[in-house]
């Protein structure tokens, strides 16, 4: 299967990417990895768990290179029951995604003279971690600025035709749409781990925006194809199952490394 790899993204993230990246697409570079992490809260205070304690334990491994990126998303639109917050880490490449976990060194440096367990302890009583995923990006377009990323959750039967669908096909329309300013961005993921009959999905497409307006995808559609008949693309839609779509809001994000 052909597999694009990408450079520089997030999410959501995503998914997900993060807010204002370029993905840049280039058969050498590393492959990207993204690890989602289902997180359900149980104390009032979760939000600023993770911005105040772990973005900036993030933001520490961004800037010495141990991750691509970090961001935090809240399901605005979707079911809560199980996962009301997700985290979402990049790695670029095996080294990255390898490596093992550094958080106590993070916290010495960004958080000095404070106890790192006092704070695990305050971590574990905010939010009960559900579950992991690992994906790997397979295309995108440009990723801008966003506040919101739609997650689609898809299940494809012939893997090597559903992305050959996405990636030329429908791609040119997202980048239609990302160019007129109706989105901020799109991306694709295959699924890595878990897999198993148990799990619906095994791909994920990523709409990031800045609003949750309607947007003109036919209108877009016809523009990067001109030649080709609309309810023709559309019938190529029948590739793959949408097992369920969500609305995640952007809570925070690292930034780029501090070297940039």
């Amino acid at each position: 299967m052909k597999m694009t790899t990408l450079i520089n993204a997030v999410i959501m993230a995503a998914m997900l990417a993060i807010p204002g990246v370029v993905f840049a697409q280039d058969e050498e570079q590393p492959p990207l990895y993204v690890a989602v992490d289902c997180m359900k809260s149980t104390t009032g205070d979760y939000r600023d768990v993770e911005t105040d304690i772990w973005r900036p334990m993030h933001q520490e491994l961004v800037d010495q290179g141990k991750i691509n990126s970090w961001a935090l998303y809240w399901v605005k639109f979707g079911d809560r029951s199980r996962c009301d917050f997700y985290t979402v880490t990049t790695y670029l490449g095996h080294e990255q995604l390898n490596a093992a976990a550094a958080f106590a060194e993070a916290f010495a440096v960004v958080h000095k003279g404070k106890d790192f367990m006092r704070a695990m302890a305050r971590t574990w009583a905010s939010r009960q971690h559900v579950a992991t995923e690992l994906w790997l990006a397979v295309d995108a377009t440009q990723i801008k600025q966003h506040r919101f990323a739609i997650v689609n959750m898809m299940h494809a039967k012939d893997p090597d035709a559903y992305e050959r669908m996405e990636t030329e096909v429908f791609k040119p329309g997202h980048q239609a749409l990302v160019d007129g300013g109706h989105r901020s961005g799109w991306a694709m993921y295959e699924l890595v781990s878990p897999l198993g009959t148990t799990i619906p999905y095994n791909f994920s497409t990523v709409d990031f925006v800045d609003h949750l307006n309607p947007v003109p995808m036919a209108e877009a559609m016809l523009s990067a194809h001109p030649t080709r008949d609309l309810e023709a693309m559309h019938e190529l839609l029948g590739l793959r199952d949408n097992v369920r779509s969500e609305t995640w809001a952007l809570v925070s994000a690292t930034g780029g490394s501090a070297s940039e």
